[in-house]
């Protein structure tokens, strides 16, 4: 029986005699008004009592799911996000894309369960379970950390997030190309057929080979990332000092380019240069002045955009396979080029050398870099320029 109902036996006027009967009270929690009413054709406590038992809970305490906690989550022009920026915490439209993507997925799972009742081994299970790396897996424990810091504002006592144990990073690292792989790569023979191929039914659709060839070609000698080298233009091209300036890369998902490097920012751009070898810069010049390219215009391109980066992997995937370079085990994939060069550069060059040029340190002489520092990043690399023009000799 709901514990809200009170039984109370009392005595009545039916028909000029006294009776007695069973009824029932309960008090309204907002009001404070006391309602009662007869137990029906009941005449003893049993029966009364059996009565009240089937009535329905006269206040159901409301739920608040899992679900209902992160319905507005990461949605822009929502509380949170405005929550989220007294904060402190500001967001890309990507980043926030991301977290929801990994917000549905633990909601898809547990979006019935109330936050009390989820536990470490439920989630820590689920997640063991999944193929995905151990960085996305933490990603979204991260997530699951800004569910329990919301939900407080959803009327929710505060619950302490639990110390989810962390998935150790497992991203597969891309393996390299020798010389002669490289070269076999690289004989242009095998894009001009790769096209002729891929368009032989709608010739009138195919560019030819040019531009996805030489792009991983800049890629393999200037150790570019795949979007570096996509967002490449040709003010970048600096063919007096022979380096090649890394200012950017080109977001394929907002198919936009950005203004600084990978791991830089519109506050700290994080620029870098990289030793231009010569014959690359002679073939790239000869092909700027062939497409008659101005200094903004990106150098790589097809029906006049930045070559999209599911058709590039695409060629590369192709151009691999049609080589008949024997992969065997090894990942082999655009981002090879760039390991392969860091790893042939470190045979030649100080390490410390071959970390400004591959930019994957924030030293202090590449803080907040500007075209005006150039020069002195020149310098810095000079070393290098020697390995750069032997490297796949």
């Amino acid at each position: 029986m709901d514990s809200n109902y009170h039984l109370f036996k009392k005595a009545v006027q039916s028909k000029g005699k006294t009776v007695h009967k069973w009824y029932y009270y309960w008090n309204d929690p907002v009001t404070g008004v006391m309602h009662q009413k007869v137990c029906k054709d009941c005449k003893t406590q049993a029966e009364a009592y059996v009565f009240v038992s089937a009535l329905s809970p006269l206040f159901t305490e409301r739920k608040i799911t899992i679900a209902e906690i992160g319905k507005w989550m990461y949605v822009p022009g929502s509380d949170h996000l405005e929550r989220m920026e007294k904060l402190g915490r500001s967001y890309t439209y990507e980043t926030l894309k991301c977290k929801r993507n990994l917000l549905d997925i633990f909601v898809k799972k547990f979006g019935e369960m109330e936050l009390k009742d989820l536990t470490i081994p439920m989630v820590i299970d689920f997640l063991a379970e999944d193929t995905h790396s151990g960085s996305w897996k933490n990603n979204l424990l991260t997530v699951v950390g800004e569910v329990y810091e919301e939900a407080p504002f959803m009327g929710l006592p505060y619950i302490a997030t639990p110390k989810f144990p962390k998935f150790r990073r497992n991203s597969v690292k891309k393996d390299v190309f020798t010389t002669e792989e490289i070269n076999i790569l690289f004989d242009e023979k095998l894009w001009e057929c790769l096209s002729t191929q891929k368009y032989s039914k709608h010739p009138q659709f195919d560019e030819g080979h040019k531009a996805i060839y030489l792009m991983f070609l800049c890629c393999v000698k200037c150790g570019l990332r795949i979007g570096e080298a996509i967002g490449a233009r040709v003010n970048q091209f600096m063919f007096d000092q022979g380096v090649f300036v890394v200012d950017g890369f080109y977001r394929h998902n907002e198919l936009v380019r950005t203004n600084y490097n990978k791991c830089g920012s519109d506050e700290d751009k994080k620029i870098r240069v990289a030793p231009l070898p010569k014959d690359f810069a002679d073939i790239i010049q000869e092909y700027i002045a062939e497409q008659n390219l101005c200094a903004d215009d990106y150098v790589f391109q097809r029906y006049n955009k930045p070559i999209r980066k599911w058709l590039a992997e695409e060629w590369f995937r192709r151009a691999v396979a049609s080589s008949g370079i024997n992969v065997g085990n090894r990942v082999l994939t655009p981002h090879s080029l760039r390991y392969t060069y860091i790893t042939r550069m470190r045979r030649e060059v100080a390490g410390e050398t071959v970390q400004k040029i591959a930019g994957h340190t924030s030293l202090a002489m590449t803080d907040h870099y500007t075209r005006a520092a150039i020069p002195e990043m020149v310098e810095a690399v000079k070393p290098a320029v020697g390995a750069a023009n032997r490297l796949f000799e």
